[in-house]
């Protein structure tokens, strides 16, 4: 009886030991490490209700607001819950993720996701893994699968058996897996996700945003994959009894070829009215926010960090007024993160600045060459 014992722990102990093998080199090796990752790892590092506003969305989300500046500015607790190129499949789940762990004052969707008017960039699978690769294998995730993914579910399920040939690009990337590494000893990451570009837009096409206000009868069709994403998004919100979600359109410089999405966008602000949640539109409204197109932007879409700074006070003090949003109570412990993490941003936005000064365009993630960077200007 007791071989029968012995070899039993046996057989236990090597499939322990197997199953922690696998699971450590599909945390750490054998995956697709990018900032995408980095960010959505830091939100689990996360102290548990800790978060006055968590933003949900796209690249929009990460590079236009700054929570180490938003705390700084008016006290607010914040991260960027975000993806590049998000497509609005996933934004249910990633709700439900956030609100596993948090319970914060408000949750703020830029609904971009719901905008691109292309059924396969909807669709894409870059676009899904973005997400789905970097979040915990539990329900909230199963229920994503079940609902978007048709074949090959073996590799949602474990990403391992997607990406077991990364070996030979294993040090490529070893920057990305230092910073993940780096944030679970801490506990935290510095800059709470955030990405921006050193420069300064000069758009060769007109901007039609002063325009934009009296354009709001301009309307044009989702997606078919896009709208039905958005009304289940919406329902779950209501069926839920949500009170603390509102839903937005960041600001974008608007010209002929991108007018397309405005008109899109006047019909998300239609379907969100229709289940009672209000859609903040900070593009056709412009010239409330303060923002100068000559000067804010990297690209159409996106501030860069003159823009970013800008927009995150008016957004804090927008949000503040709106709904009156303040700051949680922080313990000691949480209060010195929040300062270094400030401490960050402000030598981030030093750092940016000087290399935009010095005409040096770069794309500065959150990994750890740039925390060692910008350690000299703390």
């Amino acid at each position: 009886m007791k071989k029968y014992v012995f070899r039993i722990i046996k057989i236990l102990s090597v499939v322990l030991a197997l199953a922690l093998t696998i699971g450590l080199l599909q945390e750490f090796v054998l995956c697709h490490a990018d900032h995408n990752r980095q960010r959505l790892k830091g939100f689990f590092e996360e102290d548990e209700q800790s978060l006055d506003v968590v933003f949900l969305g796209a690249s929009e989300a990460y590079s236009d607001f700054a929570p180490g500046y938003a705390y700084r500015y008016g006290g607010v607790t914040s991260y960027l819950f975000a993806t590049q190129s998000n497509s609005i499949l996933n934004y249910k789940s990633q709700l439900k993720n956030i609100l596993s762990r948090q319970n914060p004052g408000l949750i703020v969707i830029e609904l971009n996701g719901a905008l691109y008017g292309d059924e396969e960039e909807a669709t894409k699978e870059a676009n899904l893994r973005n997400y789905a690769d970097n979040v915990p294998l539990n329900g909230i995730k199963l229920d994503w699968i079940n609902e978007n993914v048709t074949e090959h579910r073996e590799e949602y399920l474990f990403p391992i058996i997607k990406y077991h040939g990364v070996w030979s690009t294993f040090p490529t990337d070893w920057k990305y897996q230092k910073t993940i590494i780096g944030d679970r000893l801490r506990g935290y990451c510095y800059l709470k996700g955030i990405l921006n570009e050193t420069f300064v837009f000069q758009s060769p096409q007109r901007s039609m945003n002063s325009s934009l206000p009296s354009l709001t009868d301009s309307k044009a069709p989702l997606t078919e994959i896009e709208e039905k994403g958005l009304r289940d998004l919406l329902q779950y919100c209501r069926d839920e009894g949500l009170t603390n979600v509102v839903f937005a359109r960041f600001p974008h410089i608007v010209v002929k070829r991108t007018f397309s999405r405005f008109e899109r966008s006047n019909t998300v602000a239609d379907i969100v009215a229709e289940y009672g949640f209000d859609y903040l539109n900070f593009e056709r409204d412009f010239a409330e926010t303060g923002l100068d197109e000559s000067r804010d932007f990297y690209n159409l879409d996106h501030l860069n960090i003159y823009g970013q700074q800008k927009f995150t006070a008016y957004l804090t003090d927008y949000l503040g007024e709106r709904y009156s949003l303040s700051p949680r109570a922080l313990s000691q412990s949480q209060t010195e993160e929040w300062n270094v993490c400030a401490d960050y941003y402000e030598a981030y936005y030093r750092y940016s600045d000087a290399l935009i000064k010095n005409g040096d365009r770069q794309e500065l993630s959150e990994d750890c060459e740039l925390i060692e960077q910008l350690g000299k200007f703390l």
